[in-house]
């Protein structure tokens, strides 16, 4: 890897997220072909893919970023060419480090008034790229999701019922939503991918009557437990283990009759050694959490 380029730039307002920054490298001062310091007087707040000229926009870089100050609503996100962000952080003073593929940009927002922004840039080698990878392995998500009953009509679990797939719509906010009125029990492995991991499931009612369930159903032998019951409105259930063969029961009762009544369901993945540590651990731990 080469020696990085720093990059500051003195923004007389605040950087707005939104606006291309039109800089080129000879805007800039320079000492030692190292540093280059500019500043900007009117709106900014994206800055290109080639860094001003300094770089392609098609290589990969490492970029180091910091501002001036540590007010927490300072911000940054890794923005790809079509502008869907990738990856935010909150800016500090201290310097910290994103990767920008090929045409990625960066997005910044500041909330300072004026500031500066110091940028530290490597070009990344194939060997360099090998090693951020191997160094910043996948990270699991959870996963959101929302059903409810524009029509009115309660959850009614009825394990009777065939089970219940719902089709879910992604929002574009990072929420999966349906409109459906089945009361069948929903498959654990239907809300994940691989299907073959168990899961941590937390779920919350809005537009109850604060009498909201939440049951775990076992298909082959027809077993359900309740593990929570008299769920109170927008307050977020204890998280429950469910196996990968589990199924989800929900019940609960509109505040008015024909009023809407919805159900979040947050769900994350469990590594089956994680969930064998977890099990273990947990008599020495807490002799009561039986459902870790």
């Amino acid at each position: 890897m080469a020696e990085p380029y720093t990059v500051q730039l003195v923004n007389q307002g605040d950087f707005d997220g939104t606006t291309p920054i039109s800089l080129t490298r000879d805007n800039f001062t320079v000492e030692e072909q190292r540093l280059y310091s500019g500043v900007l007087s009117g709106p900014a707040g994206i800055i290109p893919a080639d860094i001003f000229g300094l770089f392609s926009p098609r290589a990969t870089k490492l970029v180091g970023i910091a501002i001036s100050s540590d007010n927490p609503l300072n911000a940054a996100q890794v923005l790809d060419a079509n502008g869907r962000v990738r990856e935010q952080i909150n800016l500090r003073s201290q310097i910290q480090y994103v990767l920008l593929h090929g045409t990625d940009r960066l997005a910044v927002l500041s909330k300072d008034g004026r500031c500066t922004l110091t940028l530290v840039v490597n070009e990344l080698s194939e060997s360099d790229h090998v090693q951020w990878a191997l160094t910043h392995p996948p990270i699991q998500e959870h996963t959101r999701a929302r059903i409810f009953r524009s029509a009115g009509g309660p959850f009614n679990f009825n394990s009777a019922q065939s089970a219940w797939i719902p089709n879910f719509t992604w929002d574009g906010h990072q929420l999966g939503d349906v409109d459906e009125a089945s009361n069948g029990p929903i498959p654990i492995a239907s809300l994940l991918y691989p299907r073959r991991y168990g899961a941590y499931v937390s779920i919350r009612y809005s537009g109850s009557q604060n009498d909201g369930q939440f049951i775990i159903y076992e298909p082959q032998t027809g077993s359900m437990w309740p593990v929570q019951t008299s769920m109170v409105d927008g307050v977020w259930s204890r998280v429950q283990y469910l196996a990968h063969t589990d199924m989800l029961g929900l019940k609960a009762s509109p505040t008015v009759a024909g009023s809407r009544v919805l159900v979040d369901i947050e769900i994350v993945r469990v590594e089956p050694g994680d969930r064998l540590r977890g099990r273990y651990a947990a008599p020495a731990l807490n002799p009561t959490a039986d459902n870790l």
